[in-house]
Formats: structure tokens, C-alpha cells, sequence
């Protein structure tokens, strides 16, 4: 989920260093935690692969998955804190990384307060929360229990007890004279608890409404960062069953966090076991069905290697089964490193041409003689060297899609037989002057603005035109970073077991990071950094220490190990041939890329064009 707070309340305090790994509270900004209340290790060893920063131990947890309603948790039908301490120690402790905070029970009135703090430190849990809480019951019935010295200032004072023994504490509260209470206590977190959540079969109808909610996180928080500017603020339950309801109420109230519960596991639980089991009571129909499943996970474009599940990768994927059966020619627009080649792949797997292979060429990788009579083919005898007939990549695509990437480093007199072949549907093999007809479908990729280049006179305008009858804009990673988690996971599975095949998961400090780099070079660094990652881990879960270096403000700092290209000896001075050799090298290495080749080089792009004329070079 994205953060709607995460950078936008600077604080100077360290209360967060406790409950994030690798947090110490100088970057200046406070991060933003996600908890996660469970009640099987099952379900919290996910929870922590997600990225949760924290968990929750409570009997809550456990009577929904043992097929009761959350609000079962506060019957007394069992002994609540017996039930946590069983569960936590023998499946959770273990098995995680992350802290785990004791639900605690201050409802029995044989419970010893200090000796139930002092055994939560022993079994090694990191803190303790009020849960259940007397904020869930009816307003008499906390006011008979207040009276028995049962009710909420008994939950304040366990938890008060809690933080003097050295325990993270979270207050559940619901109103704004409980969060004082809770603050005044010296709790590190308040969390704003709006009810039992709505959604699914065993759910109980919110008695708040989304907005109300909201309206009640932005007055009560503002109230307890007036009492004490550094506590941190979190919400959970009632209306919040969704990401997006999530962020409006954090944004609302700028939390610096959510916790989840049953829209952790109960909701996912109950669409994915329903929909699981109808899949296996009707075999015939399983496969799509579990298509369907796989789709809501990654994402429709997780059929053709497009994984996400963002507004700007849906728009991609239902552009690519609108037109993907047509002939229509196609433009594919974005960034190095986007996935422009999986578009047009997908364009041509899902159309009528998916039969023969699609063909692919970059035209910035090779120089514009090499690249002519690779586009075009040659006659025997038509160049020195040309001792037999070869066919084109027009030609060898015919019947089929012919896919032309970088197609704005077209030099201009390929342009204009480009432009032919477009019109007339004819392509003429150098040394020949019989033109042949073929029938093929062309999808042209590139990182430039082709706009802008038209106007410059640098791309024809008519070509342009004929190009653009269709365009598809692949988003950057920045564009779309709530696809992380997801691709990494694909990463994890996909191309990270080929390097170190120990590594299984991301902890949340470090999925924290990538979510917050700048991915200058998208999906394709994405994928680098991860491999690198790996090869660094010792361990099975890839940490920050393993990670570049990222700057303060989340933007990557210069890679200090990235392989630069040897500058020409010193002892070359004004020797053109060293210089020529230096550049020939770097776009040799880089498949003939120029802009790859000219980041290598440390020079403009312009700058390397230049040289590459003087020297020769295409």
C-alpha cells in the first residue's frame, strides 16, 4: 500500500527506531509502518514476506482461524492471554524476524498485571498491546467494568507497566479522552481503532462511515501530537477493508501506519479458499478459473511477463487486447528498461501472425550499412563481400510481425525506405531493383520523443504519422511503484534462484528502500539490483546492508561498483586512434546502444554522436 504520510510530517524523534530494523530517526522524516494482527505463524511468516514492520500476536487471530468471528475474542471462553502465549512461542517467535507484540488481556481480575509484563519479556516478545480491549463493548458494560476497576484504566496501567519494564507498547483507543489516557501512559503507539471490520461472510456491519472515520483520525491525532509531539499514530478497523480506504483515512489523520487484521487474513482467506475449492469441485473449468486467481494477484499483463496490477499497467494490458488483433501498426512509447519488447511480444502472441515468430531488430545497434542490408536483405554481388543472396528482416517476417526497436536512431535514409515499405507493402534487397510485396505487420519501440524529434528535422513528419497510428505509453517503475512488491516476488521466483538459490524473500527495511528509489533504469535495474542483492546475501532474505547505497532523499547515490569504461590512456594525448578504440569498445560491449554506451563513457549523448561521426563509426 502506498504511504500517504510516510514524507510529509518531518520529525526529529527516534520513537519509530524500535520497531524498524535499520531506523535510527535522523533521515528526518518518519516512516510509515505497517502491522500486521495475526494468529498463526502461517499467516505471519506472509505477513513479514510482505513487508509488515511489526506483528501482532492476538486471540483474535486465532478465533478466525478457527472459524469464528473476531468477536468471538472477547468471550470468555477461553483464557485469552493462555491462548496467545500457547500459539506466539510455539509457531511465531521462531519463526520471524520482525517484532512481535503481545495481545494482552486485562479483563481477568485474578490476572497479576506485573507478573503477566514480566512474563511477556521472558517468552521474548518486543511489546504489548491492550487487545482485547474494553473500547469494543457497550458503553454501560465499560462503565460497569470501570467500576470493578476491570475496564480501560486497567488496560492503561498494564500497559504503563509495560514500557517501564522496557516493552514497545500499543494503546488501542477509540476516542480522544482514551488516547490521552494512552499518551499520558507513555505508550510508543496509539492506534485508532474504528471497530470490528466490515466485508465478507463473518463480518459485522461498520457503525462508521469512511468519512467519519477519516474526520475522527484527523481531530484525534491532532489532539495527541499536542500532547506529545513524537507518538505514533495509527489506525485499524470498522470502514478501513481496502488499501485505498486505508490511505483516505491515514491522509486524513497523516498516520504514520496502519494494522490489519482481518483484511489480512479473513478477507484474502475467504475469496481465495472459496474460489480455490470451486476450482477443484469443477475440473473442467479450473485452469481459467485459476488464470483468474493469478490475474487478481499479478495482474492481467502477468499472462505476457507485464507484472502489476497499478492503474498505468492495467491501461497497457487492455490496450494490448484491444488491438493485438488487428494489423494496425503500432507505436510503443517509454523509458529504457520498461518492457517495451514484452509489449510487442504480447501484441503479436495474442494475434492472428502468432503462428511464425515475431522478428525482432534494434536498429541503434548496429551502424546504418550493417543495419540496411539486415532490414532489407542483399543480392549476390551487390557489395564487396555479398557472395551470395540474403534475404531481410522484412522478408523473413513476412506472414508475421516485424518488431523495430529504438526506432528513433533510424538514420533518415533508412527513414524514408521505411516509409515505402509502410505505403506500398514492397521492399527492395540492395543490388536489386525488383521489388518484392510482402505482408507484414510492424511494431516500432522507442525511449525518444519522436515529437519533438520531428520538429527538430531529425525524424520524418509523414513517417512519424504512419508510425503513430496506434500508441501504447509503457509507464516507468516510478510511475507505478505500488507494482514493487509484486515484481520483486516475481524476481524472487524468476531470475534471483539462477544466482543464489538460498534467497526466498525481502525484509521490510529493505522492500521499504526499493519502493523508495527513484529506478532511473525501471524494471531492468530493478532486476540487476536484486541479483546483486542476492549474490551478496548469506543469508535467505536480502537485507538494506545488501542493497546499493541510496541517498537521503531516497534517490539512488552514484554506484560505486558499477564497471566504468577504462578512459583512454593519459599517455594517448592527442592519439585519435586510442580515443576511437576507447569509444569502439564501449559500443561493442553495449551491442552498438548509444545511449547505454555514452552513460558508460561519461559523455552527452550528442557529444558521443559527434565523435562517432568523426571517427567513422556510423
Amino acid at each position: 500500500m502506498r504511504s500517504p504520510a510516510s514524507s510529509s510530517r518531518p520529525t526529529t524523534s527516534h520513537d519509530a527506531a524500535g520497531w524498524l530494523p535499520g531506523y535510527d530517526g535522523k533521515s528526518g522524516t518518519r516512516p510509515f509502518l505497517i502491522g500486521a494482527a495475526i494468529g498463526t505463524g502461517m499467516i505471519a511468516k506472509a505477513a513479514e514476506r510482505g513487508g509488515a514492520d511489526f506483528l501482532l500476536a492476538l486471540n483474535a487471530g486465532r478465533v478466525r482461524v478457527m472459524g469464528a468471528p473476531s468477536i468471538a475474542c472477547m468471550l470468555p471462553i477461553h483464557d485469552a492471554n493462555e491462548m496467545v502465549t500457547a500459539f506466539a512461542t510455539a509457531e511465531i517467535l521462531c519463526k520471524v524476524s520482525v517484532p512481535v507484540v503481545f495481545g494482552a488481556s486485562a479483563f481477568d481480575p485474578r490476572a497479576d498485571l506485573s507478573a503477566l509484563v514480566a512474563q511477556v519479556m521472558r517468552d521474548g516478545f518486543a511489546g504489548m498491546a491492550n487487545f482485547p480491549t474494553s473500547i469494543h463493548l457497550d458503553p454501560l458494560l465499560q462503565a460497569g467494568l470501570a467500576r470493578l476497576g476491570l475496564g480501560f484504566a486497567r488496560e492503561v496501567e498494564m500497559l504503563r507497566l509495560a514500557k517501564q519494564a522496557g516493552l514497545k507498547t500499543i494503546g488501542y483507543v477509540r476516542s480522544a479522552a482514551q488516547a490521552e489516557q494512552m499518551v499520558d501512559a507513555g505508550v510508543d503507539v496509539i492506534c485508532l481503532n474504528f471497530g470490528w471490520n466490515s466485508g465478507g461472510r463473518e463480518s459485522l456491519p461498520s457503525p462508521v462511515r469512511l468519512d467519519e472515520a477519516a474526520a475522527d483520525a484527523s481531530d484525534i491525532f491532532e489532539r495527541v501530537r499536542r500532547r506529545r509531539p513524537h507518538v505514533l499514530c495509527v489506525v485499524e478497523g470498522g470502514p478501513i477493508d481496502t488499501p485505498e480506504n486505508a490511505a483516505t483515512v491515514c491522509q486524513a489523520g497523516q498516520a504514520d501506519g496502519y494494522i490489519g487484521g482481518s483484511t489480512i487474513d479473513r478477507l484474502p482467506l475467504e475469496a481465495a479458499v472459496s474460489g480455490a475449492t470451486s476450482e477443484y469441485k469443477s475440473v473442467n473449468v479450473l485452469s481459467r478459473r485459476l488464470e483468474a486467481i493469478q490475474d487478481a494477484v499479478l495482474g492481467q499483463g502477468r499472462r505476457y511477463g507485464l507484472i502489476g496490477r497499478s492503474p498505468p499497467l492495467r491501461e497497457v494490458v487492455q490496450l494490448i487486447d484491444r488491438f493485438a488483433a488487428t494489423d494496425m501498426t503500432i507505436l510503443v512509447q517509454g523509458p529504457n528498461g520498461v518492457g517495451k519488447e514484452l509489449v510487442a511480444q504480447a501484441l503479436h502472441a495474442e494475434s492472428r501472425r502468432a503462428g511464425r515468430a515475431m522478428v525482432a531488430v534494434n536498429c541503434a545497434a548496429l551502424p546504418r550499412d550493417l543495419l540496411e542490408s539486415e532490414l532489407f536483405g542483399y543480392e549476390k554481388g551487390a557489395f564487396t563481400g555479398a557472395v551470395k543472396t540474403r534475404i531481410g528482416r522484412f522478408e523473413e517476417a513476412d506472414g508475421s510481425t516485424l518488431f523495430l526497436d529504438e526506432i528513433g536512431d533510424l538514420e533518415p535514409q533508412l527513414q524514408a525506405k521505411l516509409l515505402r515499405v509502410l505505403e506500398a507493402g514492397m521492399v527492395d534487397r540492395l543490388g536489386s531493383n525488383q521489388p518484392r510485396r510482402i505482408n507484414v505487420r510492424i511494431i516500432c519501440a522507442t525511449n525518444r520523443d519522436l515529437t519533438a524529434m520531428v520538429a527538430q528535422g531529425t525524424f520524418r513528419e509523414d513517417l512519424y504519422y504512419r508510425l503513430n497510428k496506434m500508441e501504447i505509453r509503457v509507464p516507468s517503475l516510478a510511475e507505478r511503484i505500488e507494482d514493487i512488491p509484486l515484481l520483486v516476488e516475481h524476481f524472487l521466483q524468476s531470475a534471483v534462484p539462477g544466482v543464489n538459490e538460498n534467497v526466498d524473500s525481502v525484509d521490510g527495511p529493505a522492500l521499504r528502500a526499493l519502493m523508495a528509489h527513484g529506478w532511473p533504469g525501471n524494471i531492468r535495474e530493478l532486476r540487476n539490483v536484486l541479483e546483486r542483492a542476492a549474490i551478496l546475501c548469506d543469508g535467505n532474505r536480502i537485507g538494506i546492508a545488501q542493497l546499493p547505497r541510496f541517498a537521503e532523499a531516497g534517490r539512488p547515490a552514484e554506484p560505486k561498483d558499477r564497471p566504468a569504461a577504462s578512459p583512454p590512456p593519459a599517455s594517448a594525448g592527442p592519439d585519435v586512434q586510442n580515443e576511437r578504440e576507447w569509444i569502439l569498445d564501449a559500443l561493442r560491449r553495449h551491442r552498438f546502444r548509444r545511449g547505454a554506451a555514452a552513460q558508460e563513457l561519461g559523455l552527452a549523448r550528442k557529444t558521443l554522436y559527434n565523435k562517432m561521426r568523426l571517427y567513422g563509426l556510423g
